[in-house]
């Protein structure tokens, strides 16, 4: 029987604790990492199960696993903990919202930069890719439902996504969609159903993602970034892209939430903090701006 405590004494030690328990499934493993011993990894899972209220992890032959509620906790406490570490300029993701509009910087291991602006949603309107501009319309049209005629065209170039309790779940990748420009439509086909931490992007990329994905999921609205990464092309090193993407919350026929990406590989990006010989020119072939299939 848990017994609630206050919220305030939750640390960053304990979501540490958490989070690479649940990731690795093995406390000799975590302690490894965390350079603490059992008996503190055991402490912060305890005192944190306590707090929440429930169960974490079960114990089954000496065999940890996340139980539900474990799972459903995750990826927030992973999000919390990206947030502390970052706050406390601990982690290689700077994060500038001063404008009211996010500015993400992450730097990996091997000190490459990847960058992402958010700019205002007023820009599709007024100068917007054509891609981007006719996307938002026919969300619009089709009033944030998927299943709409007013999103047929559409589907071909976007992604759609439901959130589960592990993470991001792929439900639909268009053929002529950016990750299947990028990645190979083969490749792309195999992502439906897997969390979108299963596919072909760095786990660190996913986490500089991660936050705009949940909090327009959640609000049910509209995101427009200019990003600039590192992605893995025809299973050789990463290579420079820049795309511009598009984050629309809308809704099944069942009534749940989901989310569509619309990301557009173009040269056409707005990134203050972007050199420019640092823009990498892309295949004609891989540019979105217009695609034929979306001519009016």
């Amino acid at each position: 029987m848990y017994h609630t405590k206050n919220t305030g004494d939750v640390t960053v030690a304990m979501l540490r604790a958490f989070v690479s328990l649940g990731r690795t499934l093995n406390l000799s493993q975590t302690c490894l990492e965390l350079g603490a011993t059992r008996q503190t990894v055991r402490r912060h899972i305890r005192d944190l199960e306590q707090i929440k209220g429930e169960a974490l992890f079960d114990l089954v032959e000496r065999q940890y696993r996340l139980t539900p509620f474990g799972r459903s906790s995750i990826v927030e406490a992973k999000f919390l903990l990206l947030k502390l570490e970052t706050w406390a300029g601990l982690s290689n993701l700077k994060r500038d919202s001063s404008s009211g509009l996010e500015k993400l910087q992450y730097t990996d291991s091997i000190g490459r930069v990847y960058r992402s602006e958010q700019h205002s949603v007023s820009k599709i309107g007024m100068n917007g890719l054509p891609i981007i501009r006719k996307t938002f319309v026919a969300w619009g049209n089709a009033e944030a439902q998927f299943e709409s005629d007013a999103m047929e065209k559409i589907w071909p170039y976007a992604l759609l996504f439901r959130k589960g309790p592990s993470g991001w779940v792929f439900v639909r990748v268009g053929r002529e969609s950016a990750y299947a420009r990028w990645f190979g439509w083969e490749w792309s086909t195999s992502a439906i159903g897997k969390l979108i931490s299963d596919d072909n992007i760095a786990d660190e990329y996913n986490e500089f993602s991660l936050g705009a994905y949940a909090r327009i999921y959640d609000e049910g609205g509209v995101r427009l970034d200019h990003v600039f990464a590192y992605l893995e092309k025809d299973g050789g090193d990463p290579k420079p892209v820049t795309f511009q993407r598009l984050l629309l919350g809308g809704v099944f026929p069942d009534g749940t939430s989901g989310l569509i990406v619309l990301s557009a590989l173009t040269e056409q990006i707005d990134i203050q903090s972007l050199d420019a010989a640092d823009r990498p020119k892309l295949d004609r072939d891989l540019i979105m701006d217009n695609p034929p299939g979306l001519s009016e």
